[in-house]
């Protein structure tokens, strides 16, 4: 009987141990091991868990997760963060729910709310802007303190030329 309630109380306790995985392998509805990853992430066609911490690739697919923090390179892949995104994102496109912190180079990258630092790409659009926008087409509703340099720069809020004038071709900024 000891030994029974022994081995059942280290079972229970070992689902809190394993709650943050070093690996995880992440297929259509289903993850190897299941919980948040502290390590590294293969999410392979589409895969999703709620955080990571370390270093993703998505392979062929989407990675989607709540948080992010950390590497994420995408093999004809895409990232997609439902809330806070901090560090570094290579994807051909980065969809970012709420706010991202760090860089992001990729085709398209989407930034709903707040993105403090660069986005590199072809088309960009992030809600408010502190930092850099490079590429084709730059879009925000508002730069706070930042610089838009490409061919097209949108800025809802108004260019640096007159708050009126909401389209700046070459370079659009404000400090």
């Amino acid at each position: 009987m000891k030994k029974t309630l022994l081995a059942a109380s280290l079972l229970a306790l070992s689902t809190s141990v394993f709650a943050e995985n070093i690996a995880q392998l992440s297929l259509p509805d289903t993850n190897l091991p299941e919980g948040d990853v502290k390590g590294a992430r293969l999410a392979t066609l589409w895969g999703k868990t709620d955080n990571v911490k370390g270093f993703e690739i998505a392979l062929f697919g989407l990675a989607e997760s709540n948080n992010f923090s950390g590497l994420h390179i995408g093999l004809y892949g895409a990232q997609r963060v439902r809330n806070d995104f901090t560090g570094v994102a290579l994807s051909i496109a980065n969809w970012h729910d709420n706010n991202a912190t760090g860089g992001v180079l990729g085709a398209v990258n989407y930034t709903k709310n707040n993105i403090t630092g660069a986005q590199l790409g072809f088309v960009n659009y992030a809600g408010t802007l502190n930092g850099l926008q490079f590429g084709l087409i730059n879009a925000t509703t508002r730069i706070n303190k930042g610089v838009q340099i490409g061919l097209i720069n949108y800025d809802e809020s108004g260019t640096f030329v007159d708050k009126n004038l909401k389209v700046f071709p070459i370079i659009n900024a404000r400090f």
